[in-house]
């Protein structure tokens, strides 16, 4: 939405109750036993005609959500930083009609760490719970928080845990709606029993008594640079119901350890069948009723209840379940209580949810009617009438499909892991939702926010490993993943492929180059990177980095060659000159990992001894950073190609992933154990998220033509009925945004569409169908799509490009302009 808007906003900071914040004489404090408030906002007012246009800007410490007339009409703000935090904008115009009006807020203050927010500084007068909107209508009017809105504490919430003791960060949701007002967000509702708005006097050294926004600590408050989320209602297509035993309720505080709790007293289920509305009858007691959507779904969990005052449900979501239909605990991490008042009962969660599947527990005193669905809460993505691509093997139609839905369910206010577990923004994890977007979406807003937002560097110039959670996203914390820095490096390096955007990229720069002199003090007289502390991770496998690690060294060197390219496009040429420097050192160095036996790279160097072990990662990670000779290429794309030497081992993972917390932690900060397989005839596979890299290789090495049968590597996982892609090829989150590379391989290196220049300024059309009869799609430019087919049994390529084009195909290289253009393999 643009908008110019006053930089001084006319609404106050709002609350009511205790705020959690404590002022001080010289600094302010929070009282950590002040978590997970509620607060409920009115205003209504009168409109004599309808303005043109309505912007409502709204911002609040932890979250809101914005409602006109009883019409969502916005919820944030997105995760970010707290000193840069963004409001809500939106036009609020067409939820406006002439006579009565209201505007309506719930907020909620976290006051913990959850997956996606950290407590923010605090003030003199702020830091704890707070709310600011406003409304512009026509003239000078503004309908603003001040004094004069009504207030209703949320004491139909009860908080939840303040700790999340399994690893996640999904604060539990807990709802008692006798004490929630029916109807509340609509103009109509008669909020004159209500208190009102207690303002907050936002202080703070150097204030100078101004009481409106924008305020420290949150920065100057511009709105988020992406569009609201939206999506599809989603209801199950099976359910099954089971009695259980009568007995009172024995979490107080979660509702997912009830529903794991009362599953271990559940009798046998049977299936029960889905109203049209999606909703299941059940009888009064205590009963489970298991629901299958029959793929990952992601957002705000709907019920709609018809049931006595009083009706407990307690709900729990998970991607796994048993033998009896009932959810596996180590994947069941979400979930939401809700107690009926007896009539309207609908109600929609506060925060995303995740899952495939859902048992709800109920304690009722009679029949209960139960509706559930989720919402869905995505980042749009444009569903025209072509399909960005199709080819001749329907399995890989499939494998690209898949892979767009994971990434749709991994997009929501940044780019997650998974919606399941965790919906952490891990720092390295998303290069691969945004090479997804930059391949196939129209709108590329969240692929240019996120590598913005993970820009918060630590003192020393690393990056933390996860963006604002309560797991690695502090500046302060312990954990953290050097090499998920140099992949957001890489996700830089896009920005100027695709977006082409000077003054973005080169905000960036400053970081990128931190992050890499950051391993400056670990360089050895040969070049290369010895003893680097952190939690080298690379990906789940078991690659040996212990001493001098090849495949850091080559995502370093990697690194330091996107840094190149940037600093040159940018014009600057002595940093260009400096990280060539290093990366040829590297390349020098990296001469004792090669075995001419073997014709590879081996993986590391203990105590001046290059150990057997070899893998995909160092191998392909050195083709990609530039650093291995081109005598070298065609063999080593043979043995990247090659499945039948593959080992696969991924320890650490295997316990984490089956729920064995200890066990798996225990390895990521001791090492995994000796490698079991032969070390002088296998070669380690890569997982999921580090097999970009690996096609990257491929097709740098000139065998792109290899990329399309690699991706069929993903039909096992179809087999498996999969419906999204799992986090590793075993074990893990059944939804995992950096398992879906093939999506972005198959436009980029099969149909071979990609920026020659960057922004899209000239594109490159180079199809490697490998062994396709034919492939077709879309992709994206700044200037609108970009359309190829080719064929490989006629030898034809059609093109509708808008903008100029370096193409290769059947053999030779032309140059063409924009426009409509047909080639054959013989002429062209």
């Amino acid at each position: 939405m643009t908008l110019e808007l006053p930089y001084r906003w006319d609404a106050r900071w709002v609350w009511l109750g205790d705020t959690g914040h404590r002022p001080g004489l010289m600094a302010g404090a929070v009282d950590l036993a002040v978590h997970d408030r509620f607060v409920l906002l009115r205003r209504a007012f009168d409109l004599a005609e309808v303005p043109g246009a309505a912007p409502l800007r709204a911002v609040a410490n932890s979250r809101l959500v914005v409602w006109v007339n009883g019409h969502e009409v916005a919820r944030g703000p997105i995760r970010a930083d707290a000193r840069s935090t963004r409001c809500e904008l939106v036009d609020a115009a067409g939820r406006l009609r002439p006579g009565r009006n209201a505007i309506a807020i719930l907020a909620r203050y976290y006051g913990t760490p959850t997956s996606w927010w950290l407590p923010s500084p605090v003030t003199l007068g702020l830091g704890g719970a707070a709310v600011a909107a406003e409304l512009r209508l026509s003239g000078d009017r503004v309908i603003a928080t001040d004094e004069r809105w009504r207030a209703l504490a949320g004491d139909a919430w009860t908080p939840g845990p303040r700790s999340f003791e399994d690893g996640t960060g999904f604060p539990r949701e807990m709802v008692d709606a006798r004490q929630l007002p029916a109807g509340w967000t609509a103009p109509d509702f008669d909020d004159a029993a209500w208190p009102r708005a207690t303002p907050i006097d936002p202080r703070n050294d150097g204030y100078l008594g101004i009481l409106e926004p924008p305020s420290d600590p949150y920065g100057p408050l511009p709105p988020r640079p992406i569009p609201q989320l939206s999506g599809d209602v989603r209801r199950p297509v099976a359910a099954a119901l089971s009695a259980a035993a009568t007995v009172p309720a024995t979490a107080a505080d979660d509702p997912v350890a009830q529903v794991i709790a009362d599953q271990r007293t559940a009798a046998a289920s049977r299936r029960v069948a889905l109203a049209a509305d999606g909703s299941v009858e059940v009888p009064g007691g205590t009963h489970l009723v298991a629901l299958d959507f029959g793929e990952t779904v992601a957002g705000m969990l709907r019920l709609g209840v018809e049931a006595p005052a009083g009706t407990r449900i307690d709900i729990a979501l998970g991607e796994e379940v048993d033998d009896a239909g009932l959810l596996v605990p180590a994947f069941a991490h979400a979930g939401l209580r809700y107690v009926a008042r007896g009539d309207d009962d609908d109600h929609e969660s506060f925060d995303p949810l995740g899952g495939r599947h859902a048992v709800a527990a109920i304690r009722a005193e009679g029949p209960v009617r139960l509706r559930v669905a989720v919402r869905e809460r995505l980042f749009p993505r444009a569903r025209g009438s072509s399909t960005p691509f199709r080819c001749s093997d329907e399995l890989l139609n499939e494998v690209f499909a898949i892979g767009l839905r994971t990434v749709e369910l991994c997009s929501q206010d940044a780019y997650i892991d998974c919606p399941t577990r965790e919906a952490r923004a891990w720092t390295g994890d998303f290069v691969v939702h945004q090479s997804v977007h930059l391949a196939t979406a129209g709108d590329w807003s969240l692929a240019r926010w996120h590598p913005v937002l993970a820009d918060a560097p630590r003192s020393d110039g690393m990056l933390p490993m996860a963006v604002c959670s309560n797991l690695g996203g502090g500046p302060l914390e312990g954990s953290y993943i050097p090499d998920w820095a140099l992949h957001w490096i890489r996700a830089v390096h896009n920005l100027m492929r695709y977006a082409g955007d000077r003054d973005l990229v080169a905000s960036l720069l400053a970081s990128c180059e931190r992050v890499l002199r950051w391993f400056l003090p670990y360089r050895g007289p040969d070049g290369l990177l010895a003893e680097v502390p952190g939690w080298v991770l690379i990906d789940w496998s078991a690659v040996p980095v212990a001493g001098t690690s090849a495949a850091l060294n080559a995502l370093w060197a990697r690194g330091l060659r996107d840094f190149e390219e940037l600093a040159e496009w940018l014009g600057d040429g002595h940093r260009a000159s400096w990280a060539r420097g290093l990366r040829r050192d590297v390349a020098t160095g990296f001469e004792v990992f090669w075995d001419p036996r073997r014709a590879l790279y081996r993986d590391h160097r203990v105590a001046g001894s290059v150990r057997p072990a070899a893998s995909r990662h160092a191998n392909a990670a050195a083709i990609c950073a530039g650093i291995v000779p081109a005598a070298r290429l065609p063999g080593l794309a043979s043995i990247l190609a090659d499945r039948r030497h593959l080992a696969h081992s991924a320890p650490a993972f295997e316990r984490l992933g089956s729920g064995h917390l200890e066990a798996g932690a225990d390895l990521v900060a001791h090492g995994n154990p000796e490698p079991t397989w032969d070390q002088e005839t296998r070669i380690l596979e890569a997982q999921p998220f580090f097999r970009y890299v690996v096609h990257d290789a491929l097709a740098e090495a000139g065998r792109a033509d290899l990329v399309a049968d690699a991706c069929r590597d993903w039909g096992a996982f179809v087999r498996a009925g999969e419906r999204s892609w799992p986090e590793t090829w075993v074990g893990g989150s059944h939804c995992h945004g950096w398992s879906a590379t093939p999506t972005r391989d198959l436009i980029v290196h099969t149909l071979g569409v990609q920026p020659a220049e960057p922004g899209f300024a000239r594109a490159r059309v180079a199809p490697a169908l490998g062994d396709l009869a034919w492939a077709e799609g879309t992709a994206p430019t700044p200037r609108g799509p970009l359309r190829v087919r080719a064929d490989a049994g006629s030898g034809r390529l059609a093109i509708d490009s808008p903008v100029p084009l370096d193409v290769a195909w059947g053999g030779a290289r032309r140059q063409l302009g924009p426009g409509r253009h047909e080639l054959s393999a013989a002429t062209s």
